[in-house]
């Protein structure tokens, strides 16, 4: 009985396949569903980046800039642009993941803003992936201002 269970080759097409949907077509579903997350989430956090920019740039100090022609950020601009990072964060914020403006740097040859906005997209991952930190930049002109 144990000899013919060893020559008999009916189900090793049905090994086949649960081996091949277990360890190879799954996973690269998973991993396929997860680059999507991945960039959905990098696109949440440009388009805060964004938003900040132009919040940055409608708070540079329009009173240095009539005095010695610098534009400066002020601490009204830090805080404008983080409000407005956080607002445009809508998807992420629902799964606690925030938008955090790290840099702003001013132009002003060109007068132009571009603000730093990281996230920690952790907690869409699972465990197994490592630390996944974004930062994506936005760029805005300033123009309420003429030399």
């Amino acid at each position: 009985m144990k000899l013919m269970l060893l020559k008999d080759k009916r189900a090793y097409s049905l090994t086949f396949w649960t081996v091949f949907f277990g360890f190879i077509l799954i996973p690269i579903m998973a991993l396929g569903i997860e680059l999507g997350r991945y960039y959905y989430a990098r696109a949440e956090i440009a388009k805060a980046a964004d938003a900040a920019a132009l919040a940055a740039a409608a708070e540079i100090s329009q009173r240095v800039f009539q005095k010695t022609g610098d534009l400066q950020p002020t601490s009204r601009t830090w805080a404008n642009a983080q409000t407005f990072a956080s607002m445009n964060n809508g998807y992420l914020s629902q799964y606690g993941v925030h938008a955090v403006v790290t840099g702003i740097t001013v132009d002003s040859g060109e007068d132009t803003v571009l603000v730093q906005v990281s996230a920690n997209l952790d907690r869409l991952f699972p465990s197994v992936v490592p630390d996944v930190i974004v930062t994506e930049n936005g760029f805005a002109e300033i123009r309420a201002f003429t030399r």
